[in-house]
């Protein structure tokens, strides 16, 4: 009771305890959700009609793609196809979400079976023979037996593409692009042509008319001769605006970019590297180790034709012996060079050679006998891993099959057979060829080239940075920074970038730049970048803006001006010539423009182009409206004033088919593509949000 009593006595305390225990509780789980709701909205890097695809899932896809590329090509990819593949993927990801959306309510599926016909089938799918050319039918067999068998490891092991993954990478894509020709072939098939058009089509065809015309071409006006003014490229840019629409943000900025060049110090600093290792070059009996230590080029240990080597290095080739050592001399403008000539010969600089690699002496011997007898069937069942023919050089032989071999192949003569065997340890392989034909003998000279690029040093790039870095201390602000770059020796330049952009102007590796202005405000000055060999420093001027390309970006108005606006002004300066001049008949315009009165023939309203005018669709309705005997013009054509007068109309009385028109219909390019169109409709009527920028 005691207790009891004590608890009543405090009671106000303990529910003031208890609740804020309990709202310690609950704004921790709400901090705790909101963190995690902030965290989700952070992790998506794509949203496509509000589905999301987070960080993990992206990059696990981006992954396994770079490492099929990886594997298929041998190599590891540069920044530039890493920048494809992350758009590849985007891409695929976007597709497959809408398609997956929309084929689902539509019944269309891709099955296991239709894959398999795809892969093993008649007729293969497209995406194996893009990536196996005429192997493709072999590689699907030989993956579709890894399969079966369970047997990837130990394929990996001697063929490295040879991987479960690469297989899982293809048969997606073979999938994908299945789904894609059956919606596309859906939409084609669903919207037929009608009657409106069929009948369309058909008065299109039915008459036809002649006539003669003189064409000024927009391409003979000097671009002094015309104005273009930013009213002019505003027009032509609105009037074709829905050709840059845009599936991105973008964004104005102004920044300025500082080509990193080397100093006059650094070139000292080169050619004392060079002037060092001369003494051992010129004399050391092989150079392959200094060279290929050091230089930017790899010693090649084979003869070259004396007519491969350009410029200095050919003069000293031609006119040099095995004691003269070309002395180091810069080269275009960054590269400091000298040469040595190793040796010199005369003799045929390339082979017609036919070789196979087998794993036993006694197929080796085999062959040899074929080669000896029967030479066109021994290489007969090889594939291309194990068998080569064709034309060589020296030096490709010795890079492609080594030195010793490439030794045996050029010390063959024509007609005869070499044979070659590579150990490994207690392992051996068989080389068995034949030299069926060689060019002329030529001279040839064995040459060591010593070169080393001037780069800037570290030294260089501070004083560079310290430049730059003063002059933003010295101008906070976008407006002082426009105002005061060119008396401190820097340029301002606007343009516009995309948030997909990897590269500003001609920055290149400028991703970090581009991410900066996409997360800060108008107004912001970033930090000083180095991209490459630039530094880069990115003033935000605009807000982010979604749709079309800027007229803002210098570069997409200079491309405007000079596709649209610029031929535009040239036609309307011919146009006002033809006014200007008071005979305006065929011969009148001829004789006074030099030009000629040529005929067009046989021209109804369905033809997209006219031989002799090509595709001028205002000239080609002209022609067909107008009456016998009728001058007419001038036309502004796309890109030619044209003035007509038409000599004759034809009826051709053809008889009218319903279906056949509508078939004529259906053959032309709005049906052809329609189902391209409706992919495309798919993806701009989304609602897509990229993020992209917030991790790659």
């Amino acid at each position: 009771m005691a207790v009891l009593q004590r608890i009543r006595n405090h009671s106000v305390a303990l529910l003031v305890i208890v609740g804020f225990a309990m709202a310690a509780f609950i704004i921790g789980d709400l901090l705790t959700s909101s963190s995690s709701i902030m965290q989700s909205a952070r992790d998506k890097v794509v949203t496509i009609n509000g589905d999301k695809v987070t960080y993990e899932q992206f990059e696990t896809m981006r992954q396994r793609k770079s490492e099929f590329y990886k594997s298929m090509m041998g190599q590891d990819l540069d920044n530039n196809a890493t920048q494809q593949l992350t758009q590849t993927v985007y891409n695929e990801v976007i597709i497959k979400k809408l398609l997956d959306e929309i084929c689902g309510k539509l019944g269309l599926s891709v099955t296991a079976d239709e894959i398999n016909e795809l892969v093993q089938g008649e007729h293969i799918s497209p995406i194996l023979t893009q990536y196996f050319g005429e192997q493709a039918p072999t590689i699907a067999q030989f993956f579709t037996t890894l399969i079966v068998n369970d047997s990837f490891d130990e394929a990996a092991a001697q063929y490295p593409f040879a991987t479960r993954n690469n297989w899982m990478e293809i048969e997606n894509e073979i999938a994908l692009s299945r789904l894609v020709e059956k919606y596309q072939g859906l939409v084609s098939a669903a919207v037929k042509p009608n009657k409106l058009e069929a009948l369309d089509n058909f008065n299109g065809d039915n008459e036809e008319c002649s006539f003669e015309y003189v064409k000024l071409n927009a391409f003979n006006v000097a671009d002094a001769d015309v104005k273009v003014s930013s009213d002019d490229v505003k027009k032509f840019y609105n009037a074709t605006k829905r050709n840059y629409k845009l599936n991105t943000q973008i964004r104005d900025i102004n920044y300025i970019a500082v080509k990193l060049r080397p100093s006059q110090a650094d070139f000292d600093a080169v050619k004392a590297d060079m002037e060092a290792v001369r003494e051992e070059f010129s004399t050391a009996a092989d150079v392959a180790d200094l060279v290929n230590s050091n230089s930017l080029t790899s010693y090649v240990d084979a003869y070259i034709n004396n007519n491969n080597f350009t410029g200095d290095l050919k003069t000293y080739v031609d006119g040099g012996n095995t004691s003269d050592i070309l002395e180091p001399n810069l080269q275009d403008g960054t590269i400091y060079m000298m040469a040595r000539i190793m040796d010199k010969t005369v003799a045929p600089d390339s082979l017609s050679i036919a070789m196979a690699v087998v794993p036993t002496q006694a197929e080796a011997d085999s062959i040899k006998n074929l080669f000896a007898t029967a030479p066109e069937t021994a290489l007969a069942g090889f594939s291309q891993q194990q068998a080569f023919s064709g034309w060589v050089t020296e030096a490709f032989t010795v890079q492609q099959f080594g030195k010793e071999l490439s030794d045996k192949i050029f010390g063959t003569a024509k007609n005869q057979i070499f044979t070659y065997t590579l150990t490994q340890g207690s392992n051996s392989i068989y080389y068995v060829g034949k030299v069926n034909d060689a060019t002329a003998p030529v001279a040839k000279s064995k040459v060591a080239v010593y070169a080393l690029e001037v780069t800037p040093s570290s030294t260089t790039r501070r004083d560079e940075f310290g430049k730059l870095n003063q002059f933003l201390t010295d101008n906070k602000t976008v407006k002082d920074m426009q105002a005061n770059a060119t008396e401190a020796g820097f340029f301002m330049m606007p343009t516009t970038i995309a948030a997909t952009a990897y590269n500003i102007g001609q920055v290149t590796d400028a991703r970090q730049a581009v991410r900066f202005a996409f997360q800060n405000e108008k107004g912001d000055v970033s930090e000083i970048f180095e991209c490459d060999d630039n530094l880069l420093v990115v003033a935000i001027t605009g807000d982010v803006q979604e749709g079309y390309s800027n007229l803002n970006d210098t570069t997409f108005y200079k491309q405007v001006a000079s596709a649209y606006a610029l031929p535009a002004a040239k036609v309307q300066k011919l146009v006002g010539d033809i006014n200007s001049k008071a005979d305006k008949s065929l011969a009148g315009l001829a004789s006074a423009f030099e030009a000629k009165v040529d005929t067009a023939s046989f021209v109804n309203f369905n033809l997209s182009s006219v031989s002799g005018l090509g595709v001028e669709p205002a000239v080609i309705a002209a022609a067909t409206k107008a009456a016998p005997g009728t001058l007419v013009g001038p036309i502004a054509g796309r890109n030619a004033a044209v003035m007509l007068q038409v000599i004759n109309k034809n009826n051709k009385e053809l008889e009218y088919d319903v279906e056949a028109r509508k078939q004529a219909v259906a053959n032309s390019r709005d049906y052809v593509y329609l189902g391209s169109a409706a992919l495309s409709a798919l993806q701009n009527t989304a609602d897509i949000e990229d993020n992209r920028i917030n991790f790659y």
